[in-house]
């Protein structure tokens, strides 16, 4: 039994901010004493999970992908 799950891969990507948005990211990873990448992440996750036209996309290319790759194996079975 596990009980310290291997954390997530990362990996580095360079953004520009504008300035604005950038001063309001560190003053808010000071308020909740967490680092940049933290707080993106969790931006990002939790905005694009509530974004319904990203979810419909989303859901049209998961569709699309499981179409073509998705094997037959109920074709002998009643």
């Amino acid at each position: 039994m596990v009980f310290i799950n291997k954390p997530p891969v990362s990996v580095e990507r360079t953004l520009h901010l504008e300035k604005p948005v950038s001063e309001l990211l560190e003053e808010y990873c000071r308020f909740v004493d967490c680092t940049a990448d933290c707080i993106a992440n969790f931006s990002l996750r939790k905005m694009l999970a509530r974004e319904p036209e990203y979810r419909k996309w989303k859901a049209s290319q998961d569709g699309a992908k499981g179409n073509t790759t998705k094997p037959q194996a109920t074709a002998g079975k009643p």
